[in-house]
């Protein structure tokens, strides 16, 4: 393997193989090679570039069990479910729901593949040990199509409900699979929503590939409040046709260590691609966000915009990467990074890089770290506002800039909500 295997590292990649065998006959031909590259990686440690800024000490303390099968009530699932008129799937660790799930989701086609029925799925764009692990443990593929020249007027809202092991030290090992396959000249919008139902950990592994077809203009929103105590990988894989639109947001507002992977391919002329990102941490926490973005064809645009407010001890990473290929001609790429510490132990890495091997190209990238603006604050303070509702509307004026990118109004006041509770009672020290 390539992670170097000490007896923590050892131990754990022995469970993990146990529960790929428990799937017995269940298990397909491409389960088994995803499984066979997590073996051959082997869990990474800080020595590896990519992982130096996250830490997997706490997760390979625990011991990991397979999710029982579980089901809420109505009125929590109501009490846990974003307020909005859309069609919705609920999956609850790891599995759909189809009691709890709409069975009229309009233009959506959404089918369910199960254990060795399950079709072989698109090659992962940037994969790592983690994505192969959610390939290999995962029981359920979600197969969603929009077909050609269809609009969908509600989107499509996939709630994820995960149930933390209330035994000590165990961790609950729950994966979702979802392939999306966007039809020529469609349009529609994807929210994935991600919580926890108890205070206990579980680990959650969620993999959603993403095929965006010609002329077609898609959203896609990612809004993660799962419990400290847990542990989130995820991995979105974004394949784009010619003149079509994307728009990807995620938000991670909580959760002990999470890390999310956006990957894109830019294949055909006259793509336009928008990924924004908004991350919370607190406490001790860290949440690590990456993406990997290929200009494959010229006069293709895309813009990102990143954002961590870090709080306490905790850590915020962020790592870009734009790579224009050789015969990429007129691309327009711009990639920013903008950090806000908000306490003197909170820390943020980043790392924006340009990888360009075409000629004839505008591409940018940057990146800032640093508290509140005093200049700012005391503007504010000089006109009559206090000092807790001046430093509350800087907070959310910076994060207003991701909430109000084309992101539903139902997802935006719940990030909202969330930094209003988080930031509730805080004080900055003026003197940092």
């Amino acid at each position: 393997m390539d992670g170097l295997q000490n007896n923590s590292n050892a131990r754990v990649i022995t469970q993990w193989h146990q529960l790929f065998v428990n799937q017995g006959a269940d298990c397909t031909a491409d389960a088994y090679a995803h499984w066979q590259n997590v073996e051959r990686l082997g869990l990474p440690t800080r020595q590896h570039k990519d992982w130096k800024y996250t830490p997997l000490d706490g997760l390979l303390m625990h011991n990991f069990v397979s999710a029982t099968a579980s089901t809420v009530s109505a009125s929590d699932l109501e009490a846990l479910s974003l307020t909005m008129d859309a069609y919705r799937l609920v999956f609850i660790n790891g599995r759909l729901a189809p009691t709890l799930s709409d069975s009229n989701t309009g233009v959506w086609q959404v089918k369910l593949e199960e254990g060795a029925a399950r079709r072989p799925l698109p090659a992962p764009i940037l994969p790592d040990v983690f994505l192969h692990l959610t390939e290999s443990l995962s029981q359920e593929t979600t197969r969603i199509h929009l077909p050609t020249n269809k609009v969908a007027q509600q989107p499509l809202y996939l709630l994820h409900i995960s149930q933390g092991c209330k035994e000590k030290d165990k961790l609950n090992m729950l994966h979702y699979r979802h392939h999306l396959d966007i039809g020529a000249n469609a349009q529609g919008q994807v929210i994935e929503h991600f919580i926890s139902v108890n205070n206990k950990g579980h680990f959650s592994g969620a993999f959603t590939s993403i095929a965006v077809g010609n002329n077609s203009h898609f959203d896609h929103v990612k809004l993660a409040v799962e419990n400290s105590a847990s542990y989130h990988f995820g991995h979105n894989d974004i394949s784009v046709g010619r003149n079509a639109i994307v728009r990807s947001n995620t938000f991670i507002l909580s959760t002990g260590l999470t890390r999310h992977q956006t990957n894109v391919q830019l294949n055909d002329e006259g793509a336009e691609l928008e990924i924004n990102s908004l991350l919370l941490p607190s406490g001790q926490s860290i949440s690590d966000n990456r993406t990997y973005l290929e200009h494959n064809k010229g006069y293709c645009l895309s813009r990102q915009l990143h954002k961590i407010i870090a709080l306490d001890r905790s850590k915020g990473v962020f790592n870009g990467l734009i790579k224009v290929a050789k015969h990429a001609l007129k691309t327009d790429g711009k990639m920013m990074n903008h950090n806000l510490l908000l306490d003197l132990l909170a820390e943020v890495d980043t790392k924006p890089q340009l990888e360009i091997y075409a000629d004839d190209v505008k591409c940018s990238h940057g990146a800032t770290v640093g508290p509140i603006d005093l200049e700012q604050m005391f503007y504010l303070r000089s006109r009559g506002i206090t000092r807790q509702d001046a430093q509350q509307m800087m907070i959310y004026a910076f994060a207003a800039e991701i909430t109000k990118k084309n992101c539903h109004d139902a997802v935006c006041n719940t990030v909202l909500k969330y930094i209003a509770d988080l930031y509730r009672g805080w004080r900055y020290d003026l003197s940092y």
